[in-house]
């Protein structure tokens, strides 16, 4: 009986498990160059951390941009749970620009009430060393998608460049989740 019991929960812990191929999936429909930006690099980070998932990122001299895509090892990805992502995100945001030796300005944060956005969630600042800082945030086939934008320009200019990237995604991931 004992037995019988230890190979049945490894199978029941599975099931409650996400099937990342979902995020994988997205990863791999990356393009090579996204608008004037082209990808410098991928990463992995499934097997060393289960729940982190993907990430790609472009870049060109003055601007950075990286698309993660993971679950958390979630089968089911709630507007709860993309929300305390979002969250979390804007929180790295000034951390990061903390780490600069600068201060991040006022936070937008706003919700994108057109349906068509994969991405609704979204923040943007300016930091006190000149750099713009873009974030969106959706989820996609029970997988969450966060697109994060740093540029070396004003925050006007990194705002059409995001416009420009979200409505790309828009056309590429269909309809959003």
């Amino acid at each position: 009986m004992l037995k019988i019991l230890a190979l049945s929960l490894p199978l029941l812990g599975g099931s409650a498990l996400a099937d990342v191929q979902s995020c994988k999936k997205l990863f791999d429909l990356a393009p090579k160059v996204l608008s004037d930006l082209k990808q410098v690099g991928s990463h992995e980070y499934e097997n060393e951390n289960p729940g982190l998932g993907y990430s790609v990122t472009f870049a060109d001299p003055s601007s950075k941009l990286t698309v993660f895509f993971y679950d958390h090892q979630e089968k089911n990805i709630s507007p709860e749970m993309a929300l305390d992502s979002f969250k979390q995100a804007a929180r790295d945001i000034a951390a990061v620009a903390e780490k600069r030796g600068a201060e991040l300005g006022e936070i937008n944060a706003y919700q994108m009430r057109d349906t068509p956005q994969v991405l609704p969630l979204r923040a943007e600042a300016e930091s006190t060393d000149g750099i713009s800082e873009l974030l969106a945030l959706g989820v996609v086939d029970d997988c969450i998608v966060k697109l994060r934008f740093t540029a070396h320009f004003p925050l006007d200019k990194a705002q059409v460049w995001v416009k420009v990237i979200t409505d790309y995604l828009n056309k590429g991931f269909r309809q959003p989740t």
